[in-house]
């Protein structure tokens, strides 16, 4: 998993500003953060963004209904990126205040392939990681759906879950 921003400060406060206030303006500087993630993802795997597909990790109805429009496609084409829509969410309730174990129960089943991967690598992204169970279940599901799932990128990650932090300037922290 490759983190752009820790989430936490003022990477945390323009990321719900983005999410929570409709400030789509941050995408921009957003998106060239997710994209240094992104590009470190494919450099360690030694594919590049020709050889993948990136998919976005689905945003609910609900959300998208609020906000009119899709945080990670968003971010992934401010990253200069294609959205690739594999993968459709049901209904499911609100991951915020749950702990990992009732996260992981809550988005179990919640999701579905829209079609087989054929054996397609893909790069999954999402805006935020807490505690990885959406990442699990949308990588489960994909690879259920033949797709080779080659990393997963996320423009900030709670502080302790983050395994690696990617600035803009390429340079790696852990």
């Amino acid at each position: 998993m490759h983190a752009a921003l820790s989430f936490e400060s003022v990477a945390a406060r323009c990321i719900r500003r983005l999410k929570d206030d409709g400030e789509t303006v941050l995408a921009r500087p957003l998106g060239r953060a997710l994209a240094a993630a992104v590009d470190a993802a494919l450099l360690q795997s030694a594919c590049s963004m020709r050889d993948v597909v990136i998919v976005p990790v689905p945003t609910s109805r609900t959300a998208f209904r609020r906000r009119g429009y899709r945080v990670p496609e968003l971010l992934i084409r401010r990253a200069g990126g294609l959205p690739h829509r594999a993968l459709v969410q049901h209904a499911r309730g609100d991951q915020r205040g749950l702990d990992a174990t009732r996260r992981a129960s809550n988005v179990r089943g919640t999701m579905r392939a829209r079609w087989s991967g054929g054996g397609r690598r893909v790069v999954l992204v999402d805006d935020v990681m807490t505690t990885g169970a959406t990442l699990d279940e949308a990588a489960a599901v994909l690879e259920r759906a033949d797709h080779i799932v080659i990393a997963a990128v996320v423009l900030a990650a709670t502080p302790r879950h983050s395994e690696r932090i990617v600035n803009a300037s390429g340079t790696r922290s852990k």
